[in-house]
Order: structure tokens, then C-alpha cells, then sequence
């Protein structure tokens, strides 16, 4: 069966910090029963999700405005700044690692968006949220520890400060570990 494939647009994490996230998890998986963990390879800062429908034109399109966008903005830095959830507080969709709202990473997010509603995606209106999904569906009847999932992973660590430095359009594989393949890179400058 194939199934239907995805593209969005990411900031990439550095393997650093990947390896900090990695460390959540390991101390996380144990204790908190979600269906699926993503795979540190997967890891990344969504800017726009871009859905299934893109036609080659488009992704074309996305390349050539996503390459200048990168270029009037510089790298930054980002801070870890703890696990959340998105979803029912008890029993929860997402789990998942914040960073800071940089003005920076606002800037680029919108930028990068407007980029792509001019290219004719349809693209998720809801308030810009910066996450990096570590784990999806909670499959317990005990309601989620919320209270107590900071202090297991204790945020504030080295390479939990972590350099900005490149966006990525990302195709959706999923029936493949890891799930997601880089088809371009565009470092800020």
C-alpha cells in the first residue's frame, strides 16, 4: 500500500542537540506511554507544513522564493526550553520540545509562509507554535504526568542552546525510518 507522501518546510536541528532530545527520550519512553517516538533523525522546527498536494511546479516555486527568503535572514540561536503537549491535557496528541520565540525565528516562520500561500498552498492559519514533536498518541488509561515530565529531563543543559543555520523541505516517507528525506537545503546566510 502507498501511502500518500508529505512536503513541509523545517529548521533543521544540529546532531548536538539532537543527542540532548535523544537523552530526553531515553529518560521519557519508559515512564510515558506513547504509540509512536519520533526518530532523532526526524527531529526538526516545523515552519510550514505544506501538505500532499504539491504539484512539481509548486515545490519549484517554493525552492526559488524559500532560496531568497533564506538570504535576508542570518542564523540564530534557539533555546530548549522544555516538554509540552498539544491536545487533552490528561491524554495528549503530541508530546513535545519547545524552544524560545525568537523574534528571528518569528520573522523567518512568516516570511517562509507568506512565501508559500503565494505559491497557492492552503496553509494552517492557527497561531505559529515552535515545537519539536518527540512522541504522538498517548495510549494509556492513566492520565498523563504533566506535572512532573520537566523535571525528569531537566531543560536547561549543555547544547540545549543550539544555532539556527539551515531550513529544509522535507518529503514524508511513511513507511520508512526515518520518515523524513531532506530533497533541499537552504543554509541562512
Amino acid at each position: 500500500m502507498e501511502h500518500q507522501t508529505h512536503y513541509f518546510l523545517a529548521l533543521a536541528i544540529p546532531e548536538k542537540t539532537k543527542e540532548v532530545l535523544f537523552k530526553w527520550r531515553e529518560l521519557l519512553e519508559p515512564r510515558l506511554p506513547f504509540k509512536s517516538w519520533v526518530h532523532p533523525e526526524d527531529l526538526h522546527i516545523t515552519l510550514a507544513f505544506l501538505g500532499g498536494t504539491a504539484s512539481f511546479q509548486q515545490l519549484n516555486e517554493v525552492k526559488k522564493s524559500i532560496k531568497v527568503i533564506v538570504q535576508q535572514h542570518t542564523s540564530f540561536e534557539l533555546e530548549l526550553n522544555g516538554i509540552g503537549t498539544f491536545g487533552r491535557k490528561d491524554a495528549p496528541r503530541i508530546l513535545w520540545a519547545g524552544a524560545n520565540k525568537s523574534e528571528e525565528l518569528i520573522s523567518l516562520q512568516k516570511d517562509v509562509f507568506k512565501a508559500c500561500t503565494e505559491v497557492g498552498f492552503d496553509l494552517d492559519k492557527r497561531p505559529y507554535s515552535p515545537h519539536i514533536t518527540l512522541a504522538r498518541r498517548w495510549k494509556s488509561d492513566e492520565k498523563f504526568p504533566f506535572e512532573t515530565v520537566n523535571e525528569i529531563v531537566q531543560p536547561k543543559q549543555e547544547y540545549s542552546i543550539f544555532e539556527a543555520e539551515n531550513v529544509v523541505l522535507y518529503q514524508t516517507h511513511m513507511n520508512r525510518t526515518p520518515k523524513y528525506q531532506p530533497l533541499a537545503i537552504f543554509p541562512l546566510s
